[in-house]
């Protein structure tokens, strides 16, 4: 099992190889190369401290000299330590040298100790001087916390009467809350590290240790570092004070030693010497209230450590914890109001009996009133979390109580939500008076109701059961129907409007008996799923009824998008309609529609036809070709598939073109024909034309519909193309196709034939290709005649003389001109 923890130590200094250079000196046994990767990358090499060390100080000042602590996280997960020291000359003599000594955290959220705790740990390795870099060896223990940075210095820190600190501090606080959350990162200019780490120490403290663990910083950089500092992603960095006047403009600047001017919550914000303002936040203004004496913020760091260890310590708002401690405590009085803003805004998932839940549920109390239109604005005001869901479900329990509420103008107002869950337990029992009520006003009300209960994200079967039979009911009356949706037009959002579609077209029949009016309201701004969501979609579930509906509505009404047609072809199949072959088979469709408008079921080949011969090539396509031949229950379609899967090199390699040609010759001509010659994909045209030259050389049949699609330019030239690459590679035997042309030339006389068709132009012109590309020496004139004997049915010794000869006057007329080298090789890959 991989430890929690691994080191490494990096520096210039001597090996076996080099003398000195920057390098990973030492790593522990555990470390994969993609962790010595991420911690190296995080070394800084340039350590230039305001106070440097003497020429030669002693091991008190050594002990006590600059150093850099740096943290950052790596991933969700993983997190790194760099910890700096400057180790004066290295074995060259050359001054400047660094030690870093790094640590890896595997788990750097499951922590109880804040990461700048481990500020000047005894475990930290800081050798100095050649000799003592070269004996530096890791120790078997990753280190551990220190004992510099505790809760008891930060507060002696922050409350330390000869310097006032808390101004500072609260500013801080708000700036590093702003970077947490993507602003710009915070630069503290101070007097020392140790002072940098006391400052990191107390921010850390005032958050929990989860929400410390994403804080990025650094104790110790120069401005001119920066850059390296935010690519590490730092949050807050710290640098000398005279560093200040040479930061970039895109960071917060604040200088430990300048006045900060406060601001005030929701009026004004804190202003810092350089003109800086940071928008104040809860965070800082409860902070104001309990850092008053040492008692008091000594305990407040305690209870942010238990309240923190209430929940799961991640991704923790930095102020919660805080905002949990001035709530339990009455001397935190005149931060309560803040206290609660946080609580409702940032309150993380607690069980239901815990002190967070019971928490929360007191604060929103008070923020819910006692109206619905009270609890409206608790959750129109309360961020997303579990503050708002508590909301919610009031208001959702006051609101369907409410007739008057529910007959407001225009819809009535939800906090919006597509998952579905059932009503929590008060909400449940609020809904069967509630229902008894609205079905004694009528169809309307129901309406109203539900779609309430249902744009809130509510499922209930009462409610679905409600709608079909007091709304879905009457919409199948013409007239009834017609008025009830004059009322509900600007009333019910489109959750209500699928769910009623369910109603309406579940178990209706083929064709459904819904008038088409109510269709066209049903279906109004609600488009037909595309395929890839169908495919994830349950019976009847929200994305499934949009594609029923589009479907349904397109086969009543005519016409519609493209994505309505193909819902209306999946409707048939759902709906078992005999009509789905038919009409798959009578157009050129997306494969992918094909497919998903199939499901599960059987392909029927047929319906597959046109696709086949018209579609553009794609993985889809693929699919689709592969489907019909396992299916393998219409011969055309099988035909046409193989043309889609097979290129013309497989189609010979594998026996096919001697094997299949003779069968599949008509079957092609079937499908061009019922397809049209308009319709037929380019790529199709192309593959069936080299497929009918091939059969042409072995003396096979092939389509008539070949010759016809061959006649056109673009065409005849890409299936030569394959033509050309495959007597290129000598997968198509070049005597045979010599001893087409031959023939022909034969029986023109010393005349160069006139082709009849396009594919016998194609045999001419790739006879004429092995001409020019072959050298003569190469060509078998007697494998040639005794191939032209075979074709022609005469297999005598005179015939094959006579065909020597006509060979041989070819091989006369042998075009002089070689072609153009790229119009060899094009075809040739």
């Amino acid at each position: 099992m991989t430890a929690r923890y691994g080191q490494l130590t990096h520096t210039s200094f001597d090996t076996r190889e080099h003398t000195g250079g920057w390098q990973v000196k030492e790593t522990s046994a555990d470390l994969s190369p993609d962790e010595v990767h991420a911690l190296t990358s995080g070394v800084r090499t340039v350590f230039r401290p305001a106070q440097p060390l003497p020429a030669y100080p002693t091991p008190e000042q050594l002990e006590h000299g600059p150093r850099r602590l740096a943290y950052g996280r790596l991933d969700g997960h993983r997190a790194g330590y760099w910890h700096t020291v400057p180790a004066g000359s290295d074995s060259t003599g050359r001054p400047g040298n660094v030690f870093a000594h790094a640590l890896l955290d595997r788990a750097a959220g499951e922590r109880s100790h804040r990461p700048i705790e481990w500020w000047r740990s005894s475990g930290w390795l800081c050798p100095y001087g050649a000799h003592a870099v070269a004996a530096a060896a890791l120790p078997g223990d990753p280190p551990a916390p220190g004992a510099t940075v505790t809760k008891d210095s930060v507060v002696d820190f922050a409350l330390d009467p000869d310097a006032w600190r808390l101004a500072t501090l609260f500013g801080l606080l708000d700036a590093v809350a702003a970077a947490l959350d993507g602003g710009p990162p915070v630069v503290l200019g101070v007097e020392s590290a140790d002072s940098a780490a006391q400052w990191i120490g107390l921010v850390s403290f005032l958050m929990s240790a989860g929400t410390a663990a994403r804080l990025n910083f650094s104790t110790f950089d120069r401005a001119d570092q920066l850059t390296l500092a935010r690519q590490s992603r730092q949050h807050l960095t710290a640098v000398p004070v005279e560093d200040l006047e040479d930061l970039p403009d895109d960071v917060v600047a604040i200088s430990e030693h300048a006045t900060l001017s406060l601001g005030e919550l929701d009026r004004e914000p804190h202003r810092t010497a350089g003109g800086q303002t940071i928008a104040v936040t809860p965070w800082s203004a409860m902070a104001q209230v309990v850092l008053l004496d040492r008692e008091s913020a000594r305990t407040v760091l305690d209870d942010i450590d238990h309240y923190a260890a209430q929940v799961a310590d991640t991704g923790l708002h930095p102020a919660w914890p805080l905002a949990m401690a001035v709530a339990h405590r009455q001397a935190y009085a005149d931060a309560l109001t803040e206290a609660h803003t946080v609580i409702a805004a940032h309150s993380p998932r607690a069980a239901n009996d815990s002190v967070v839940a019971r928490t929360m549920a007191e604060v929103m109390r008070t923020a819910l009133g006692t109206s619905t239109a009270d609890a409206w604005k608790a959750v129109r005001d309360t961020p997303d979390g579990p503050a708002a869901e508590l909301a919610t479900v009031s208001y959702l329990c006051r609101a369907v109580a409410d007739r008057d509420w529910l007959s407001r103008p225009g819809p009535v107002p939800a906090r919006e939500r597509l998952e579905r869950r059932p009503p929590p337990r008060e909400l449940h029992d609020a809904i069967t008076p509630a229902l008894v009520a609205a079905r004694a006003d009528g169809p309307r009300q129901v309406a109203r109701l539900a779609d309430l209960l249902l744009r809130s994200g509510i499922e209930d079967g009462r409610v679905l059961d409600a709608l079909r039979d007091d709304v879905a009911d009457r919409l199948t009356d013409q007239r009834a129907g017609a008025d009830l949706i004059g009322e509900l037009r600007e009333t019910v959002g489109d959750a209500t409007r699928l769910a009623l579609a369910a109603a309406l077209l579940r178990d209706s029949g083929d064709p459904p008996a819904v008038d088409g009016d109510v269709l066209d309201w049903l279906a109004d701004g609600l488009p037909a799923p595309a395929p890839q969501d169908l495919w994830r979609a349950e019976a009847w579930d929200p994305v499934w009824t949009r594609a029923a509906l589009r479907g349904v509505r397109t086969l009543q009404r005519g016409g519609g998008e493209p994505a309505d047609r193909w819902a209306s072809l999946w409707w048939l199949r759902i709906s078992g309609s005999p009509r789905f072959e038919e009409v798959a088979g009578s157009s050129v469709w997306h494969p992918e529609e094909l497919l998903t408008a199939v499901g599960e079921s059987t392909l029927p080949g047929a319906a597959a036809v046109r696709t086949l011969v018209g579609a553009p090539p794609s993985s889809a396509l693929d699919r689709l070709a592969q489907t019909v031949l396992r299916t393998n229950n219409d011969d055309v379609a099988v035909a046409c598939a193989a043309v889609r899967i097979f290129d013309p090199r497989t189609w010979i390699e594998q026996g096919y073109a001697a094997s299949h040609q003779s069968a599949y010759a008509a079957l092609w001509e079937r499908a061009v024909e019922a397809a049209g010659i308009a319709e037929v994909h380019h790529d199709f045209a192309v593959r069936l034309v080299t497929f009918a030259a091939i059969a042409a050389t072995a003396g096979q049949p092939y389509p008539k519909a070949g010759a016809l699609l061959g006649a056109e330019t673009q065409v005849a030239a890409d299936a030569f193309g394959h033509l050309a690459a495959l007597l290129d590679t000598y997968v198509l035997n070049a005597m045979s196709v010599l001893a087409v042309a031959a023939l022909r030339f034969g029986h023109n006389g010393d005349d160069l034939p006139a082709a009849t068709d396009a594919i016998e132009d194609l045999i001419w012109r790739a006879a004429r290709h092995v001409l020019v590309t072959r050298r003569p020496d190469t060509i078998d004139v007697g494998m040639v005649a005794a191939t032209m004997a075979q074709l022609s049915g005469e297999p005598t010794d005179g015939a094959v003389r006579r065909h020597r000869k006509t060979v041989l006057r070819l091989l006369a007329r042998r075009p002089e001109a070689q072609p153009a080298p790229t119009a060899r090789t094009r075809w040739s890959r």
